[in-house]
């Protein structure tokens, strides 16, 4: 299978949200990925667009930013790049999941959950905008 890449336009509007789950589902269906492996990706790429869209530009609509899907053999990279205030969300501090809830800080769960769902993750700031780049690599087909 051949290298495929999509571009995907988004607005900082969580309105957002079903539009990017099926363009995801439709760019990986070449791969006829299991339910396992698209509901990661899906759930990962939505933390990280709501993210983008809530904490990067506080919901202010009107920003545009970019979801990059790269598709080759059965990994799937997604680039996500916005031009909000610099972030690297995965500079967060690890959260202690078994820590009473009392004690817990508030936040990170989402960054948590996208880092475990993930084969890799990355962040860049670069030309004045956050680069998050998330790989995950499929299973194969079932027979």
């Amino acid at each position: 299978m051949s290298a495929a890449v999509q571009l995907l336009p988004l607005t900082s509007s969580l309105d957002e949200i079903p539009r990017l789950a099926d363009a995801v589902e439709a760019f990986c269906a070449p791969l006829e990925p299991g339910p396992r492996d698209l509901h990661a990706l899906q759930l990962a790429l939505e933390e990280a667009v709501t993210n983008v869209i809530t904490h990067g530009y506080g919901e202010q609509p009107g920003h545009a930013f970019t979801l990059e899907l790269r598709r080759e053999e059965r990994r799937v990279t997604a680039v996500l790049t916005d031009d909000a205030p610099a972030y690297d969300p995965l500079a967060r501090a690890e959260v202690d999941i078994h820590a009473p809830l009392a004690e817990r800080a508030i936040g990170g769960l989402g960054v948590h959950l996208v880092k475990k769902l993930m084969d890799s993750a990355g962040y860049e700031r670069r030309d004045e905008r956050n680069v998050l780049t998330l790989v995950r690599t499929f299973a194969p087909p079932a027979p």
